[in-house]
């Protein structure tokens, strides 16, 4: 019985969704019949949830409408949302108990049976007997504001020609009723119908009797703490918050504070400490937690390994042979911090010493896309959002390996994503549309770039089929479909063009290839003359459009274990320039809470589209202090080819 109580209390999610055990529990099923006392268990389940965050996963089911009634629809916003839990105050007046929270604000309309008892029965019509279309449960609390014994029984009265609603023992997806407030003396409660349950207190002692109507026990979080929500709780505050959600659960009940701070850093707070029923003000905001509480949170992901420089030729005035640019498409610093949480506090980023920032707005809107900021980095110009390689007014402009090209500076791309992708793309293309695939390919042949590396197998061949392979072969391109045929030293201009299922996500196993590819890539690159490699980390961005923290973190990582690579590669050649930087920022992320230490972080996303938050600029080798300071996306094309030392 005691394996069994902890596997209830502490069982994590599975795919992002609790297991029915759990979730038995989080929709406030009554467990105080265990006999088994759970001391030495609560704490072992608080212990994970306190290094690891929450190991449950919280849905609406634990949420509670507090004081439901004051809402612009009662009943309806809460249930619309599926609340596991709504509050109505209910007062007796002249024999009919009206829903409020004063005496003084009784209006003759607002009576408990037309606000939740009618609306409760239209619920059960529309969804097959249940409360909602799924298996979710509802609980209804019943605060009684007036004297307990007349108060309770004229709601007893009024339930009798809804029993089939209310009592599980006739319907087992009924709406638990749980009463609050003016409670009758527990050794009383035998005399009411069994369909109620009781709101009980952490410093009661009750019957074995009493104890088994006890649906939770509930109490004043000020009585703990005056914590207003904002930043963390005082030791001495979370020793007390804790101590009584312990207590709670040691004598079997599940736990609730009412007049908590209702904020998002608070609920996050009470899920982790294992409130069992979060009450709120804010149902919408809340929905948003809940129905986000998975994909805002990363943790236990792989930790690599950080590479030292040597700062030998940073900042350096020698002129650069080599240029590498690594674009994280729609990286912030928050989405750099996090990778940084998540590898335990070290990044090879953040071992780079100059720094600068970066404004992305395009020529026609506030945030830049992909095109437009992966042109104004690749041609020095500003345009519009959607065009590649134009200027505002749809001419083409010249793009850095067309620039580079003619003083044998040769040029490739490495991307984690399609090769026709819009930052990719930037670099060889021109079009006044992204998404011109086909005119993309075309224009890649042709280019200047010595060697592209990326996904869009299944794409490319819908275009090029034997004959023109054979055309391209006849031209000196070099077409590889597949990674292991590629060494490396291969000759002439090549393009390694990979199925999408290799160039996948690193949640979906992508593994090594970022960095395996970047040391062939450098490898077949490098020459007498030097080279220019953009490189992109091209589903960071994707983890932000998502709102999927994991994802993106996982990416971020990905990336900063290439840009390790580079910084290797940079000390031993020592005439290379690193620079690192973002098109866009993507999502607003903001990072709410985390463990360095322990690798894990929680964040919320403001958008599922790019912002115009500036973004941060990094870079080292020779030149590399050019790329201080505060400047426009474009001046990034001028710096590098001042590192080229060319005008």
């Amino acid at each position: 019985m005691a394996a069994l109580l902890l596997m209830l209390l502490c069982e994590p999610a599975v795919g992002g969704i609790t297991s029915p055990m759990a979730q038995a529990y989080g929709q406030f099923s009554n467990i105080n019949t265990i006999s088994v006392k759970k001391s030495l268990l609560i704490p072992i389940c608080l212990l994970a949830t306190t290094l690891h965050a929450q190991t449950k996963v919280y849905t609406m089911a634990q949420v509670h409408s507090h004081n439901d009634y004051e809402r612009g629809i009662p009943f309806y916003d809460a249930a619309a949302l599926r609340f596991g839990s709504i509050e109505a105050d209910i007062h007796l007046k002249d024999g009919v108990l009206y829903v409020a929270h004063n005496d003084k604000d009784i209006k003759s309309n607002r009576t408990l049976e037309e606000l939740y008892i009618k609306p409760v029965v239209r619920q059960f019509s529309l969804n097959n007997n249940k409360p909602y279309p799924g298996d979710e449960s509802l609980q209804l609390l019943i605060d009684l504001k007036t004297a307990a014994v007349p108060t309770l029984k004229a709601l007893q009265q009024l339930i009798q020609p809804y029993k089939q609603y209310f009592d599980r023992r006739i319907n087992p997806h009924a709406v638990r009723i749980v009463l609050s407030g003016n409670l009758p003396d527990m050794n009383t409660w035998e005399e009411y119908d069994n369909l109620f349950y009781f709101d009980g207190r952490p410093d009661s002692t009750y019957t074995p009797a009493a104890a088994k109507r006890i649906a939770m026990v509930s109490v004043d979080f000020e009585n703990y703490s005056k914590w207003n929500g904002k930043g963390t709780l005082t030791p001495a505050d979370l020793q007390a918050v804790k101590g009584v959600i312990d207590k709670a659960h040691a004598q079997g009940f599940a736990f609730r504070f009412w007049g908590a701070p209702d904020t998002r850093s608070t609920w996050y707070k009470l899920m982790d400490l294992g409130v069992d029923v979060i009450g709120t003000d804010h149902p919408a905001e809340i929905y948003d937690i809940m129905h986000h509480t998975t994909a805002n949170y990363a943790g236990n992901l792989p930790v690599h390994s950080v590479y030292t420089p040597t700062y030998a030729s940073d900042a350096t005035n020698v002129k650069s042979k080599n240029v590498i640019l690594f674009i994280g498409d729609g990286t912030g610093l928050a989405q750099i911090f996090a990778g940084y949480t998540a590898n335990k506090g070290d990044l090879n980023i953040f071992r780079l010493r100059q720094l600068g920032l970066s404004k992305t707005q395009s020529v026609d809107n506030y945030h830049t896309d992909s095109a437009a900021g992966g042109t104004a980095i690749s041609s020095g110009n500003k345009t519009n959002n959607r065009e590649i390689g134009m200027d505002n007014t749809y001419v083409a402009i010249p793009v850095l390996p067309e620039k580079l090209a003619p003083k044998g500076i040769r040029s490739g791309v490495l991307v984690t994503e399609e090769i026709t992708g819009a930052t990719p793309a930037s670099f060889y293309g021109h079009t006044a549309d992204r998404d011109s695939a086909t005119t993309l390919f075309q224009q890649l042949v042709e280019s200047k770039i010595d060697l592209a590396v990326g996904g869009g197998l299944e794409e490319f061949k819908q275009e090029y089929k034997d004959q023109q392979l054979q055309e391209l072969k006849r031209a000196g391109v070099t077409v590889i479909n597949d990674a292991k045929e590629w060494s490396g030293v291969t000759k002439g201009r090549t393009l390694v063009i990979l199925s999408d299922k290799v160039v996948t996500s690193m949640e979906q196993g992508r593994g090594d290839y970022l960095k395996t590819m970047l040391k062939k890539t450098l490898q077949q690159l490098s020459n007498d003359k030097g080279f220019f490699l953009m490189v992109e980390g091209s589903r960071i961005d994707h983890g932000g459009h998502f709102n999927n923290l994991d994802y993106l973190v996982r990416e971020m990582l990905d990336f900063d274990d290439a840009i390790g690579e580079a910084i290797r590669f940079a000390d031993q050649n020592k005439e290379t320039t690193i620079v690192i930087t973002a098109d866009h920022e993507t999502s607003g992320l903001s990072l709410m809470d985390g463990d360095i230490h322990e690798g894990w972080l929680r964040g919320h996303f403001a958008t599922n589209d790019h912002t115009g938050i500036p973004v941060m600029v990094f870079a080292y080798g020779p030149n590399s202090q050019l790329f201080r300071g505060v400047y426009e996306n474009t001046e990034i094309y001028r710096k590098i080819m001042e590192c080229f030392r060319i005008k």
